[in-house]
């Protein structure tokens, strides 16, 4: 397969400050997306896409990604994230982890035994996704909740201590809705309060979560619990 590098990219420079982001991907239409995610997210910048890690080294090297997207399934053993990291050191890598569990396990061990930044089911919300981005490219680690049972004790993990945040039924309600992907006035609207409430709400629940943003906050409010990952029960407010 042919490097699909040269996806057409978003109109209009990028801002300096924007987070760089390369993608690891065989599928086009995976790429795609991921190049849709990126585009329409603040504060980041698409550097483009390769089929595999070999393929990605010359712009790793010529575009200096700050993140590059990894998926599990062309580098089963880790080996083109130790590379990645070799052939440019500094840069972030996150793991997009294929939803076979059968093998997630090894791959989750070999990633880390690669040094690989952060690990995201490829099942996880957009916004899930886009917090491991800007998460990783601070310094930190992050560990998607979803995969957390299969690393349970690894410190590859961005969680606060759940005993340490505490939301009212009110703000977990709005929070439930910012990770569906509703603005205010939609979420106003389902429950039938004034758009400037639900701003109120927003900033006391990245407040308590300590977020950055709308999708830092989500993506705490699943580390922690607080949101439903697939075939969880529902999460009791304080």
């Amino acid at each position: 397969m042919t490097t699909i590098e040269a996806l057409p990219r978003p109109a209009g420079p990028a801002a300096p400050a924007a987070v760089r982001v390369l993608v690891i991907a065989t599928q086009p239409l995976a790429a795609y997306g991921l190049r849709a995610l990126v585009a329409h997210t603040s504060g980041l910048a698409w550097c483009g896409a390769a089929p595999s890690a070999e393929k990605a080294l010359p712009t790793l090297r010529r575009l200096h990604p700050h993140v590059v997207l990894v998926d599990s399934r062309i580098d089963g053993d880790a080996r083109g994230i130790h590379a990645l990291r070799q052939a440019r050191p500094g840069v972030r890598v996150i793991g997009l982890v294929h939803d076979d569990q059968a093998t997630a396990t090894g791959y989750l061990r070999a990633a880390r035994a690669a040094q690989v930044n952060g690990l995201v089911s490829q099942s996880a919300a957009p916004a899930v996704l886009v917090a491991a981005i800007r998460t990783t490219h601070h310094e930190r680690a992050f560990l998607d909740p979803q995969l957390a049972p299969l690393l349970a004790g690894s410190e590859v993990t961005g969680a606060l201590p759940a005993q340490a945040v505490r939301l009212t039924p009110r703000q977990l309600e709005i929070l439930t809705r910012i990770a569906h992907g509703l603005r205010n006035a939609e979420i106003a609207d389902e429950l039938g309060i004034s758009v400037e409430t639900i701003r109120t709400h927003a900033k006391q629940i990245m407040h308590r979560l300590t977020a950055r943003d709308r999708a830092h906050a989500v993506a705490r409010g699943y580390q922690l619990g607080l949101l439903r990952t697939p075939g969880t029960a529902a999460p009791r407010p304080a």
